[in-house]
Parts: C-alpha cells; sequence; structure tokens
C-alpha cells in the first residue's frame, strides 16, 4: 500500500481540528494563539492508522477565510479530501470556497464528514445531506460519501474511519519514479541538528546523504536525517509528510513556498502556459485577460497576471481556456501541477488549472504546433507531447531535455522520441533530437542569415561561429550548432575555415583581396627588416584595406611566418632570429649591453630595439639587470 495525505477542508468552527483530535488522538493545534482563540491558524499535522492498517498522515487547515492562503498550501499535497460541513450551519462561504479549490486541486477522492450531528433532528441531517450532495455534485469529488459524526459522542466515528479506509483503496499512490520533490510548508532549527522542513513528499523519495537543490533559489545542500511523522527512517517515498533535516542550508535562506528537489530536476520560470477555469466571483462578472491575480502552486503564493490566447479577451464564470500565467516572482513549476488563481483585491478564490507547458516562449497567440503541444499535454498523450514539445520549441533537444521539460520520467520520453521520426545530431556522447521541419527552418535562417551579413560586410571573408549563431538562434547550445554547420557544409550550404562560417557564394572579392594581402604583406616585411611600418602603412603599400590587412597579418602569425610584438609591430621571422643572432654574438663577447649597443649592432632605432630585447628576454634568451642585458644561463 502507497503512502496517501489525508486533508482536512470546511468552513471555520465546524470542527475539522476536533474530528482530527477525535481520530487520531493529536491535537493538530500546536500554537498557544490557537489553543487559546480555539481557531486554527496554521497547518496542523497527525497520522490516522485505518481499520485495515494502513496509515494516512493528517493536513488540518484552517477554515477562517483570512486563512485561505494557508489552507491552498496545505491542499496541494494532498490525496482524499475530509470535507467537514457542520450540522447546525450547514453550507457556508468557506465551504464552498474550500470545495472550489479542491475541485481546481483535482483531488479525486474525498469523504464529507456532517460534524456536531448530536445537535440535529433527523430531519435536518436529511436536510443537511442533501444540500451537500448538491454542490458535490460537477466537482471532482462527486458522490463521496456522506457520514453524520460526532466529535464529542464518538457518534459515527467508526462508520467514518470505514469509509476513509474504502476510499484509501481506491486511491492511487504518487508518483515514486519520478524525481525527489517537496514543497516546503514548514521550516525551523533544533538545537544541535540544524535546518529542518516539513512537507508532503509529491514524488520521488528523499533519503540520507542525497543531495538536493532549494528552488527556486538554486541553492544546494545535503539530506543528514529523514523522519516520517516523527519517527526516524531510511527513506521517505512520494506521498508521506515528511521533515527532512538538511545540511549546507540556513534556517534565513529557506521559506515557505520553497521547493526541496533532486538537483537540476526542476526549472526556474516566469511564466507557464496552462489549461485555466475561470469560477468567478459570485457574480457574472467576466474576468480580463492581464488582470492582476494571487497565483498559487504548491505552498507558494506569488502576484501574476493571466493572459488569454489568440486574442481572447475576457472569460465569463464558469469558461475555461488556454492562457499563458506571467508571474511577477519565479516559480517551479511541473506539467501537470494545478494551481489556484484568487483575485488581487478583495482576495477570494476565483479559479485555477492545470500547468501543461512550464517552460514557454513569451507569447499568446500560438502556431498549431504550439496548439497541438497544448493538446496533446492536456490529453495526456506522451508520444504526442513529446514530438510535440520538439515541434514547438524549433531547437534540437536531448530526450533528458525533453523529459524535465515535461515533468516525465526520462526512459519513457526517450522510448516516444526512438520510435518517432525525428532528425538526430550527435554531439559528443549526447543525441539531440529535432524535427525535419525545425531542423530546415534552422538551415533556412543560416543561409539567409550568412547572405544578410555578407551584404552588409562585403569586404568580409566570413563570421565567427557564435556570432552567427546569435543571428539563427541563440536558444542553440554553441556545440549543437556546430554539429549543424557541419551538415551544412556536407551539403554545400556554407563554408567553415579557421572557425569562420561563410556562404559558399558570397565573399568572392574579400577572399581575393585577402590572397592578395597575404601574397604581399610577407615579401614587405622581409624587405622592412627591423623597421616595419604601421598596419596602414603596410595597407598602403600593399594596395588593400586595412582591416583586411589585419586578418592577413593574423594568418601570417599562425602561420609562423611573422612575430607581432604589438597591435602595430609586425616584424618578418627572418629579421627577428638575425637580431637575436647578433645580440648573442654581442653578448657571448662582451659579457654585458646596454639598449643603445643593441641599437647599434642591429642597426634599428630605439622605437623597434626596446619591444624587440623584451620578446628577448620574454623568450629566455636575455636577461635584463637594471640597465643592462646579460645571455640567461642555460640549465
Amino acid at each position: 500500500m502507497g503512502s496517501l495525505v489525508l486533508g482536512t477542508a470546511g468552513h471555520i468552527d465546524h470542527g475539522k481540528s476536533a474530528l482530527v483530535k477525535a481520530l487520531t488522538g493529536t491535537d493538530p493545534d500546536r500554537l498557544p494563539e490557537e489553543k487559546e482563540r480555539g481557531v486554527t491558524i496554521e497547518l496542523g499535522f497527525a497520522q490516522l492508522t485505518l481499520p485495515s492498517g494502513r496509515t494516512m498522515g493528517v493536513v488540518d487547515v484552517p477554515g477562517h477565510e483570512k486563512f485561505v492562503r494557508q489552507m491552498v498550501a496545505g491542499a496541494t499535497g494532498i490525496d482524499v479530501v475530509l470535507l467537514v460541513v457542520a450540522a447546525d450551519d450547514g453550507i457556508m462561504p468557506q465551504t464552498r470556497e474550500h470545495l472550489a479549490i479542491i475541485d481546481l486541486l483535482g483531488v479525486p477522492h474525498g469523504v464529507v464528514a456532517i460534524t456536531k450531528s448530536d445537535l440535529a433532528d433527523p430531519e435536518w441531517l436529511a436536510l443537511v445531506e442533501a444540500d451537500v450532495e448538491e454542490i458535490l455534485r460537477g466537482t471532482s469529488i462527486e458522490g463521496a460519501p456522506i457520514v453524520p459524526v460526532s466529535s464529542k459522542t464518538g457518534q459515527g466515528l467508526d462508520d467514518l474511519l470505514a469509509a476513509l479506509d474504502a476510499v484509501a483503496g481506491e486511491t492511487e499512490s504518487r508518483h515514486a519514479d519520478l524525481p525527489m520533490r517537496l514543497p516546503v510548508d514548514r521550516v525551523f532549527t533544533i538545537s544541535g541538528a540544524g535546518t529542518v522542513v516539513t512537507g508532503t513528499m509529491w514524488s520521488g523519495v528523499a533519503k540520507r546523504d542525497d543531495q538536493v537543490e532549494l528552488y527556486p533559489s538554486g541553492k544546494t545542500g545535503r539530506i543528514r536525517s529523514v523522519q516520517v511523522h516523527s519517527k526516524q527512517v531510511e527513506k521517505a517515498v512520494a506521498g508521506q509528510r515528511t521533515a527532512i533535516n538538511i545540511t549546507g542550508l540556513e534556517r534565513d535562506e529557506i521559506e515557505r513556498g520553497d521547493i526541496v528537489a533532486a538537483p537540476g530536476s526542476l526549472n526556474t520560470t516566469d511564466r507557464f502556459d496552462a489549461y485555466f477555469t475561470y469560477l468567478g466571483s459570485g457574480s457574472d462578472s467576466a474576468l480580463e485577460s492581464g488582470e492582476r491575480v494571487h497565483v498559487h502552486h504548491g505552498t507558494r503564493e506569488v502576484l501574476g497576471r493571466v493572459l488569454f490566447m489568440d486574442g481572447l479577451e475576457r472569460l465569463r464564470p464558469g469558461e475555461r481556456a488556454y492562457a499563458q500565467v506571467r508571474l511577477e516572482s519565479p516559480l517551479a513549476p511541473r506539467y501537470d501541477d494545478r494551481f489556484i488563481v484568487r483575485s488581487y483585491s478583495p482576495v477570494y478564490t476565483i479559479g485555477g488549472g492545470v500547468v501543461l507547458d512550464a517552460l514557454p516562449p513569451r507569447r499568446t497567440h500560438l502556431r498549431d504546433a504550439e496548439r497541438e503541444l497544448l493538446d496533446a499535454l492536456r490529453e495526456h498523450d506522451l508520444s504526442t507531447a513529446a514530438t510535440g514539445l520538439l515541434a514547438s520549441r524549433g531547437v534540437p533537444m536531448t530526450s533528458l531535455e525533453v523529459a524535465a521539460a515535461l515533468g516525465l520520467p526520462r526512459a519513457g520520453v526517450a522510448d516516444e522520441l526512438n520510435r518517432a521520426s525525428l532528425d538526430r545530431l550527435k554531439v559528443g556522447n549526447e543525441t539531440y533530437f529535432v524535427t525535419a521541419d525545425a531542423l530546415g527552418r534552422l538551415t533556412d535562417a543560416l543561409e539567409t542569415s550568412l547572405v544578410d551579413f555578407h551584404e552588409l560586410n562585403p569586404l568580409a571573408t566570413g563570421i565567427a561561429a557564435n556570432a552567427l549563431r546569435g543571428l539563427v538562434d541563440r536558444r542553440v547550445r554553441p556545440r549543437v550548432f556546430d554539429a549543424i554547420l557541419t551538415r551544412a557544409e556536407s551539403r554545400g550550404l556554407v563554408r567553415l575555415t579557421d572557425g569562420q562560417v561563410r556562404h559558399p557564394l558570397a565573399a568572392v572579392t574579400a577572399l581575393l583581396e585577402e590572397d592578395t594581402a597575404l601574397a604581399e604583406l610577407a615579401p614587405i616585411l622581409e624587405r622592412q627588416g627591423l623597421q616595419p611600418g604601421t598596419v596602414a602603412e603596410l595597407a598602403a603599400e600593399a594596395g588593400v584595406d586595412v582591416g583586411v590587412a589585419r586578418k592577413a597579418l593574423t594568418k601570417l602569425l599562425s602561420a609562423g611566418t611573422i612575430v607581432r610584438l604589438g597591435p602595430e609591430l609586425h616584424f618578418s621571422v627572418r629579421a627577428v632570429e638575425e637580431a637575436r643572432r647578433r645580440i648573442v654574438e654581442y653578448l657571448e663577447l662582451n659579457g654585458t649591453m646596454l639598449a643603445r649597443d643593441a641599437r647599434d649592432i642591429t642597426g634599428t632605432s630605439r622605437k623597434y630595439i626596446v619591444p624587440l630585447l623584451e620578446y628577448f628576454d620574454a623568450q629566455g634568451v636575455t636577461k635584463r639587470d637594471g640597465d643592462v642585458r646579460v645571455l640567461r644561463k642555460r640549465s
């Protein structure tokens, strides 16, 4: 039996905490203020043992309208809801709001407890039950069993436990095959132990010495120990209420709303695409596209805006649409996560939905491929979604990158990609997948960018590969772009020379001029010996552009034909070697040499001899000692 979490929901003073205490023996109200006021303010926790022997973690949430934020934080991790309705009050505002949140979060199973049933006669209880059946209709827990109970007398508690046991048996456990993820709902320090976080394990396994990453900050730490329901364990699995002692992270570096997860398993984003449901605001008012709202995901709340796709200006109550949720602070959602939206002011729940694409481009008008991707994600069509993501992104991606973007296990995604009709690029040990259309668009953009570059730069013989990548698509990784260039070269679409890219039909004039410069400059420098001209003077003598001359000099330097001693100072290798020979002979005879001695024996001027001497010092030929130079001793 997998681990499950039971969460309460319902209006204030309807007896949620009292019912949890009656079922578990644990008072979930732990704060002095809660006990003094008799009002739940923060999340409370307990452990419930069912008649079958199965255990469930229990999260007790506040019922007051001021604490709906805390309620959402607790409800996002539950598998089964225990909706509490007091017999004497019946359906109340937070009953409806909490039920709407449960429905938006997609909680699939629930039980309704009609508390304080000892205060109502059978006829009234029947009316309350009928009202409950009515508000459940059309929600994710429609048809949930309804059980009258009394925490005071114990009436109906056994029936409630039996109903919970039956529902738990029908509820699927959470994903243990996905990377570890725990949204933090509490963080504190224990003397001698350090930082502790608690939450419900959404997926994966947490065990001692595992490395973890904190999202959205990106800080890292290590798990020192793990507890489940206050008991030390070797590991905690998806669906368990868990406390993790983390080293490497201080208390003030973590806050409620952060997510502790396997390193590199999530992506931080300021937007996500979603399928959004608008509940309304208790009236017929519409939600305008781009309206500022509160966005709740996991245990975090941020401000943001909901922008509807394809020019849709507003949603009426009960309507649904694709939307891009833009965030004012980052979140780390994963595909298929649920989120809640509350109005900006006054604050109340107005809608929510499911995360589809957690790393979309910034746009609201969908291309065909983007709409097909969202459709596939909404329908949980893994095969179409995996290839659809590649088509939507339009750049090569590895199976790991696709799996991370979809929030799905890599193995299944890799299988789907390998079965699909896709182009493949081998880059080192990694295989990058790309659709034929996307690769065609990149290749077309490559050609167009090269032609445009040559038109704007007629004297350039090419462009650096990374600079060209910036013109084509910066999202393509450099090594992947190199692979695309290699493939384009094999098809005769580009030419690659010395790290530069050019179009095969362009740069003819520039190449001819560069060839002329290469042919002219080497002899000119040979003739000038130890008194070479500046680059501009060399270019003028060779009859070429200064920029072309600089490129030609760089190539001569790479070929070992010349020596560069400064931006404007180039010598032929023969002239430098001749100067070296004369200086060495002089020092062997005289022992020391002044700069003017070197000037005289080489027949040059101070302008050139000083950089030459510094060059010989650097080369280990000579050594400066004050104003004189000596031969460096050979070891």
